[in-house]
């Protein structure tokens, strides 16, 4: 280990990351074993939903913030309309 790895620097070298034209420039995954078909992500993952939507009830609670932020918006613009 270097000096940077016990103070928490960085981690990483020149060496681990990839080279242009290589594998990973092509498209190639090592988990998917496909050729480029796999989608572009960022850190949090596809923004692609693999399972449909389907409407459900709201909580109890979620119901409460709804209402309490719309209550404090209103009180806030009528504040600075000075109404109240």
């Amino acid at each position: 280990m270097s000096g940077a790895d016990d103070e928490g620097g960085w981690k990483f070298e020149l060496e681990d990351l990839p080279e242009e034209g290589g594998e990973e420039a092509a498209g190639l995954d090592e988990e998917d074993g496909e050729d480029g078909d796999a989608e572009e992500g960022n850190v949090a993952g596809s923004m692609v939903l693999d399972q449909p939507l389907e409407p459900g009830s709201p909580s109890m609670e979620n119901t409460v913030f709804v209402l309490l932020g719309a209550l404090c918006t209103v009180l806030f613009f009528m504040a600075v309309l000075g109404v109240i």
